[in-house]
């Protein structure tokens, strides 16, 4: 099963999806660090945390959307480049 997960063909792709998912595990680990350590945090410690939590988060999602916008479009324009098959 990994032999058609991963291939020649896909491996950039996997490696930006590996990225993605190690992006979103520090995010996560972040978020639970802030909010354990919230109660004993000088609030503008805590309020800068939350700030750079929201940009992160934000960063990541527009990214992210950019990355598969790419590669939906470069499908596209490999599928309007290649013949149709008439049946």
């Amino acid at each position: 099963m990994m032999k058609s997960f991963i291939n020649k063909e896909n491996i950039g792709q996997r490696f930006i999806q590996f990225m993605i998912l190690i992006a979103h595990i520090v995010l996560l680990k972040w978020i639970l660090y802030t909010l354990y350590e919230g109660g004993v945090l000088p609030f503008s410690t805590l309020l800068y945390h939350f700030l750079g939590i929201s940009i992160f988060g934000a960063l990541l999602i527009r990214t992210c959307a950019y990355i598969y916008k790419r590669e939906y479009l470069k499908e596209l324009e490999k599928s309007a480049r290649e013949p149709e098959l008439e049946e």
